[in-house]
């Protein structure tokens, strides 16, 4: 997964899932919180690379969840819209409105272990940890500002693979949480 949104990956999946309700998730199962069941459909627009459905369901939901999903997805639409700076400000908006999320927990852990995998010896990797590390928790806002370096390439290639590997698994997590949450599981 690149760190900006391209274009659509799938075509075939972009079709099934601008056709889905969010009961078609789930068949067979009670959805027993609505808003987050919407969350999981903008999760797998957004990890279809779908900016504009991902962002369209976004707008509808007006949870804590809605606007983390919201805050991906401006940090993802890259140099689209208005315009890279634009769009990393408008995910820091939309991060302040997420507030400590509850997934914040597992994308943090997750985030570490990323890079901590990176190998010793890489300082980017080593900084970046420990200053998670030392806010003991997901940080959303520096995320951003390392994908507004990767973009300006002040960033090596090694650095940018690790980012991509942090938001393909923040996005999995967050899917996976949004079902638990949706099914009351």
């Amino acid at each position: 997964m690149p760190l900006f949104v391209v274009r659509v990956w799938d075509a075939d999946l972009d079709a099934q899932l601008r056709d889905a309700k969010p009961e078609a998730l789930f068949p067979g199962r009670e959805i027993r919180d609505p808003h987050m069941a919407a969350c999981a459909l903008a999760g797998l627009h957004l990890w279809n690379d779908n900016f504009t459905s991902s962002h369209n369901l976004c707008q509808g939901i007006q949870t804590l969840t809605g606007s983390y999903w919201h805050g991906l997805g401006h940090r993802r639409e890259g140099h689209a819209g208005e315009g890279l700076q634009a769009n990393l400000s408008n995910a820091k908006y939309w991060f302040r409105r997420t507030g400590d999320h509850p997934a914040f927990d597992a994308v943090y852990r997750s985030a570490l272990n990323v890079l901590d995998a990176g190998g010793t010896g890489f300082r980017w990797a080593t900084e970046a940890a420990g200053m998670l590390r030392s806010r003991r928790t997901w940080d959303p806002f520096a995320m951003v500002d390392w994908f507004g370096q990767a973009e300006a390439q002040t960033v090596s290639g090694q650095t940018q693979s690790l980012l991509e590997e942090i938001q393909w698994r923040e996005i999995d997590l967050l899917v996976d949480w949004c079902v638990q949450q949706a099914l009351g599981d």
